[in-house]
């Protein structure tokens, strides 16, 4: 069993690069009825979901305009950059996922 522990636990490391998903281009913004009267005036409350892995987030919010702007695009939650850190959290940009094959690994 000792002899095999190196190659266990070179397995688990290399499954856990990424568990919740967050390098992977499914990530999608979808607006968050649930919490309308949470944001700041001017804003909407969104959720960043991996339907992938069920991962979401949703302590997010992002102006109208953008919302409609962003709605069914696919992105990596990596690529989400947000401001302040006091919630919800302000989407200030998103760099979304071209069209390639390579985008869905």
């Amino acid at each position: 069993m000792i002899k095999q522990l190196p190659v266990i636990l070179l397995l688990l490391a290399g499954c856990a690069c990424d568990p919740e998903g967050k390098e992977q281009c499914v990530w999608t913004l979808e607006p968050e009825p649930g919490l309308i009267g949470k944001t700041e005036q001017g804003y909407i409350p969104v959720c960043a979901r991996n339907r992938m892995t069920m991962k979401q987030d949703c302590r997010l919010q992002v102006e109208m305009q953008k919302a409609k702007d962003y709605f069914g695009k696919k992105f990596r939650y990596s690529d989400l950059k947000v401001e302040s850190p006091a919630l919800p959290r302000t989407i200030v940009d998103i760099k979304f996922c071209t069209e390639s094959k390579e985008d869905t690994k």
